[in-house]
């Protein structure tokens, strides 16, 4: 079906002649029969019949005329860039969040989009396995994640926030009595939180000869539960290699912080939010994105 001819019949429907709408359309009224003839073979019907005051529809004809009219109205919003209002927008966004940045940020996201989005909702996993496939799919809209070493052309990433890892310890841990080595760090069990790309928060590397950090200093207790970690880390001698990030979960219960060294960590780790090309015209992702980049600002 030609759109054009259902635009023909809705202004044939409203003024019952053919003169009239060909000035209406800035056509001929030659090419107002033809498509009137191509719509009489399309709806097998005729559609129209000519009187003394000019076209009357046949009842198939008017039974048309609102669904028709409704349908097209319909079909120009679609080509409408309407401005976008937060507030008054309804609609689901899915974000897969590292562990770290769950725990610590997504709250304070939620209260800013219960403050200007209420009918937004938010979607959140901290464990996705293949992430930019989620993106390009469509099933994931945001990934706020550790850099990409490589992304392709039909990625967007933008770095938030730069962290320093850090090694967490109750704060009454023995090695904060003194101006503790590596060696020092290894006489003490270490926790292991299976978190992606948790090896990217070993701030030592082995040295020449040696094998791997993990295998020098074997975890003594592995779990996937971040709070079951820091509660531990809180209430033994035990270890735990993560982000400075996570400090500000410390409380009364949760008794831990980062262990003081003389020395900065050799590295920074760069926290970005990831999106796919497919949202880089929908305003709702654009607003999102501007709202996560807001938040970090006061991080």
């Amino acid at each position: 079906m030609d759109l054009n001819l259902l635009l023909t019949l809705q202004v044939l429907l409203e003024c019952h002649s053919v003169s009239l709408a060909a000035r209406q359309l800035h056509l001929t009224q030659s090419a107002i029969s033809k498509a009137l003839g191509r719509l009489r073979v399309q709806f097998n019907d005729p559609l129209f019949l000519r009187a003394s005051k000019g076209l009357v529809p046949t009842p198939f004809a008017k039974r048309l005329k609102q669904p028709l009219h409704d349908w097209l109205e319909t079909a120009a919003g679609l080509f409408v860039l309407e401005d976008f209002d937060p507030a008054q927008w309804k609609g689901e966004l899915t974000l897969v969040a590292h562990e770290f940045l769950h725990v610590t940020l997504v709250p304070h996201l939620l209260a800013l989009l219960h403050e200007r989005a209420p009918g937004a909702r938010l979607r959140v996993h901290s464990q996705y396995n293949h992430q930019l496939k989620g993106l390009e799919l469509g099933e994931v809209d945001f990934v706020l994640n550790l850099e990409f070493s490589e992304l392709s052309a039909d990625f967007e990433s933008q770095v938030m926030y730069t962290d320093a890892p850090a090694i967490l310890a109750r704060k009454a841990h023995p090695l904060r009595k003194k101006q503790w080595t590596r060696d020092d760090l290894l006489r003490y069990p270490r926790i292991a939180l299976r978190v992606p790309d948790a090896d990217k928060f070993m701030i030592f590397k082995p040295r020449a000869g040696q094998p791997s950090l993990s295998q020098l200093w074997p975890a003594a207790y592995e779990t996937d539960d971040l709070t079951v970690a820091l509660a531990t880390v809180s209430r033994t001698d035990c270890l735990l290699l993560a982000g400075g990030l996570l400090n500000r979960l410390a409380t009364r219960d949760l008794n831990f912080q980062p262990l003081d060294s003389t020395s900065a960590p050799p590295f920074n780790l760069a926290y970005c939010l990831v999106s796919h090309r497919r949202v880089q015209k929908s305003a709702p992702h654009q607003w999102f994105k501007q709202t996560v980049s807001e938040l970090f600002k006061t991080v």
